[in-house]
């Protein structure tokens, strides 16, 4: 009997394509559900470019954790008076403006996705806990 051992140049391993994926209770999976029980997630088989080799590659489920979302924090923005396509923006996203401090309300989230951080207004207890400690 003769082994014929693959003499591959290293490659880059994103360079490998999938060509298939199947889920663990799908033919050609089972023997690898069997060894990795309910963590398994799915099978894949990627080829190299040449199509000359193909990979077998299994996803684990390795921890699963409850995700805590952080309150999305209500923030002042600052939006000059003739910056009129600005505030189009920012009024199709929800934002409200308040005359009272020439300033306008929306999701922090919101105002960094339109690129606006810097506009973002400090409080003054933020002011003086970046300040006053030394």
């Amino acid at each position: 009997m003769t082994v014929h051992l693959l003499k591959t140049q290293k490659t880059d391993p994103t360079a490998w394509q999938v060509s298939k994926t199947i889920k663990p209770h799908q033919r050609g999976a089972i023997k690898l559900a069997r060894a990795h029980g309910e963590n398994l997630l799915c099978v894949r088989y990627r080829e190299n470019t040449e199509g000359t080799e193909r990979l077998t590659t299994v996803e684990l489920v390795i921890d699963r954790v409850v995700i805590q979302k952080r309150e999305d924090p209500i923030v002042l923005f600052k939006i000059r008076p003739e910056e009129h396509q600005l505030r189009r923006l920012a009024q199709s996203k929800g934002a409200t403006y308040h005359g009272k401090n020439g300033m306008w309300r929306l999701k922090r989230s919101e105002v960094i996705r339109m690129g606006m951080k810097a506009r973002i207004a400090v409080t003054r207890d933020q002011f003086y806990q970046e300040h006053v400690h030394p």
